[in-house]
């Protein structure tokens, strides 16, 4: 088994498990919001050094049913291996499941699924490991090189049904074959991430309410029951993956996720855009009725004959060559013993950065990583991999110190992936469908929000966030209403910002708020045309502007003159108020990253790997800082400062006049990245504050402002311990306010 990325991307780099989606209900659901950027999981975040017989390499990601480690065999064979959350293998029965799915998925034998080669289903953490297959997944090949053509459609199509029969042939229905889930190798497709999905799902952990899949690509009876999901499941998956190849989208277009999935149980297939020839077929795989599509080996004779290389596009040979340099590397690299971090020669460079040398110089920086493990270090004065620039380096020791008593806590509403913020003085703590505002003085509940709707909406409204003084959600009916809440959680605006277009019976879903600057809200929708960007007056309640982007991790920031939009790569700056374009600049951001932009000090930061400022008024460059072979989170401006966390856990404050470091901190505890709905690191003028890893006990961590010591570290206890899920952390002057998945604390810090 071998997985993709959890987003949008697919990068075969980093894991996407099973997404677990709502049944619909029998009448039409109310839409939920698309995510509009995937989470930048960090590809070289700490991981532990061994597992099993293995060599890890690098966390290449994690989700829902586990974290997929990049590994090495004792044979030198690069591995995907999967670790099973300790939650799933806590269920009762889970572990034999387990064990007989993992036995089934090695029975599988076909050119075009890679090998599962190992596993283990009695171990603390249960794991699987599969061949490691160095190719982009059809969704970025699709979204990079283009739609593909019929001969390659053929290629592609007999390539999945060959996987198929011999996935069907041990027993195992795949049941979430998608874009991201297909790998597109030089000698054809690679069908992965099977094998484990049917223990998972039978699991207590899943919610009753609850299937494994991915909307867009489930069958109807999936959808409806996901234990109805036989053979013919994959095959209409199947149909819906040839129609995306074809054209670019599911044949059950965009929009929130309820809305999708009622079109695949309801609603006829698009399939405007798929080759003539082919279009009687894949109605066929898409048809509503199990038994009446064709089965596997049908699908075979009907798509040949086919040629292979039909599918090695322009553009996907070098990417191919690029990815399988790396891998070379990586199984060249020099085995290193596993030595406890705290041991390390504090001079030379760690493992992860002989990686990244490995990784972008191929066999000759493999040399050069060598040579670093042998006594190679940065010159006197700099610390390893912070690219230069002024300022304290923090060292800290293993251990931090404990922080102190909260000044209060109080139970909180159970939400999925609840995010908190500070909306003046009552902290707001939201999911998709819930917003509680709570007191900040004293924890007590204020209220819960429970908006009056206009008449078009059905259902209920979705939460995206606060900014500045206002709580927005949207709803979503014969309109995209945006609604804007108070510190109170009494209603301040509800204005339609989207209505059905030409060619679409229903409007664009919004699904961000960007940023709000004076009265005006840039927010973000997408839809069965694609994705938008508008800039609203929330005092007028007029659109002032719309403008369709090209790419579905775009991006953007304002300040009160002007609103800065990374899109496909380039930034441009536009007027707030028209829209019209002042500057752009090229170039900025490589394809397959994920930038954050903010503003700060007449400028726009851009941070991917790097953080890039660029003068507001013209576009001007200004200078470039940190530069890490990590992924970079969010930059939390405060002043003159910029606070930005590496995926290796060092902590940066940077002047945003010049670009040059204050100070960098590498924590003494594993720091959680970012996900893309969050802004940063929580700051205020004397503290700034960062959520733990959940490989360490889950809570967060305190550095002084001024220099970047570590003051004090908050570690969960007791049932809170078990969780890894992310806490949500709010700093106001010297008050730390935090939120697990059950309790709301404030903590008040004491300086030192």
């Amino acid at each position: 088994m071998h997985t993709q990325r959890h987003d949008g991307s697919d990068d075969p780099t980093v894991p996407q498990p099973h997404a677990t989606v709502p049944q619909p209900r029998p009448t039409l659901p109310e839409p939920l919001p698309a995510v509009r950027r995937p989470h930048p999981t960090d590809p070289r975040r700490p991981g532990p050094s061994r597992i099993g017989p293995y060599e890890v390499f690098q966390l290449l990601g994690e989700g829902g049913m586990g974290r997929v480690y990049l590994a090495r065999s004792p044979g030198a064979r690069l591995v995907a291996l999967k670790v099973i959350r300790p939650e799933y293998a806590e269920a009762p029965n889970f572990r034999g499941r387990f064990r007989r799915e993992a036995d089934a998925a090695r029975k599988v034998s076909g050119f075009f699924t890679p090998p599962v080669l190992d596993a283990d289903a009695d171990t603390r953490q249960p794991w699987l490991a599969a061949a490691y297959v160095p190719a982009p997944s059809l969704h970025d090949v699709v979204r990079r090189f283009g739609t593909l053509s019929e001969p390659a459609l053929r290629a592609l199509g007999t390539g999945l049904a060959e996987a198929l029969v011999a996935i069907h042939a041990a027993g195992i229905v795949h049941r979430d074959l998608k874009p991201g889930n297909v790998l597109v190798a030089a000698d054809g497709p690679r069908v992965i991430d099977f094998g484990i999905s049917r223990a998972v799902d039978a699991t207590q952990v899943t919610r009753t309410d609850a299937v494994i899949g991915t909307p867009g690509f489930m069958a109807p009876e999936q959808i409806v029951s996901s234990r109805e999901a036989g053979p013919a499941a994959d095959v209409f998956s199947l149909g819906c993956v040839l129609v995306f190849a074809a054209t670019g989208r599911g044949p059950f277009g965009a929009g929130g996720t309820a809305e999708i999935l009622y079109r695949a149980v309801h609603a006829p297939p698009r399939l405007d855009g798929v080759p003539d020839a082919l279009r009687p077929l894949l109605a066929a795989c898409l048809d509503k009725d199990p038994a009446n599509r064709p089965p596997t080996a049908r699908l075979l004779a009907a798509l040949g004959p086919a040629e292979p290389s039909a599918l090695l596009v322009p553009g996907l040979r070098d990417d191919l060559a690029a990815r399988e340099a790396h891998a070379a590397a990586l199984v060249a690299a020099p085995a290193v013993p596993a030595t406890p971090p705290a041991t390390a020669h504090p001079s030379r460079p760690g493992r992860r950065r002989f990686l990244w040398l490995a990784a972008v110089g191929g066999t000759a920086a493999a040399a050069a990583g060598a040579a670093a493990l042998s006594g190679w270090g940065p010159k006197p004065g700099r610390a390893p991999g912070r690219g230069g620039g002024a300022g304290t380096s923090v060292r800290p020791a293993a251990k931090v110190a404990a922080g102190p008593a909260p000044q209060w806590s109080t139970p909180l509403r159970r939400l999925e992936n609840g995010r908190l913020r500070l909306l003046g003085d009552t902290l707001v703590h939201w999911d998709r469908t819930h917003a509680v505002g709570y007191d900040t003085a004293t924890g007590k509940e204020r209220w819960t929000a429970s908006p009056r709707l206009p008449s078009d909406v059905s259902g209920k409204p979705d939460w995206l966030g606060v900014h500045g003084s206002t709580l927005f959600a949207t709803a979503w009916g014969d309109r995209g209403h945006l609604l804007g809440l108070d510190g109170a959680g009494a209603v301040k605006f509800n204005h339609a910002v989207t209505r059905p277009e030409e060619g679409s019976s229903s409007p664009d879903h919004l699904h961000d708020v960007f940023c709000v600057a004076g009265s005006v809200a840039v927010v973000g929708s997408d839809g069965s045309q694609g994705y938008k960007v508008h800039a609203v007056d929330l005092k007028a309640g007029k659109v002032l502007w719309s403008r369709k982007v090209a790419s579905s991790d775009h991006h953007a920031s304002c300040d009160g003159r002007l609103c800065f939009l990374q899109d496909d790569g380039a930034v441009h700056g536009l007027d707030l108020r028209t829209g019209e374009s002042r500057w752009s600049v090229r170039g900025v951001v490589t394809p397959g990253d994920y930038p954050d932009l903010t503003t700060g000090q007449d400028a726009v930061l851009v941070t991917t790997v790097k953080v890039q400022a660029f003068r507001a008024t013209d576009g001007r460059r200004l200078w470039t800082a940190v530069n890490e072979p990590t992924d970079l989170g969010p930059t939390t401006v405060l002043g003159e400062r910029a606070y930005v966390a590496d995926g290796q856990g060092t902590v940066f404050a940077l002047d945003t006049r010049d670009g040059s470091q204050l100070w960098h901190t590498a924590s003494p505890l594993s720091l959680d990245p970012a996900s893309a709905g969050d802004p940063g690191p929580a700051a205020s003028s004397s503290l700034v504050a960062l959520s733990l890893f959940g490989a360490d006990t889950p809570g967060f961590i305190v550095l002084r402002a001024s220099d970047g010591t570590p003051l004090w570290a908050h570690q969960a206890s007791g049932a809170e311990a078990r969780s890894r899920n992310s806490w949500s952390v709010q700093t106001a002057g010297s008050t730390v306010y935090a939120a697990s998945d059950t309790t709301l604390y404030a903590f008040r810090s004491t300086p030192r």
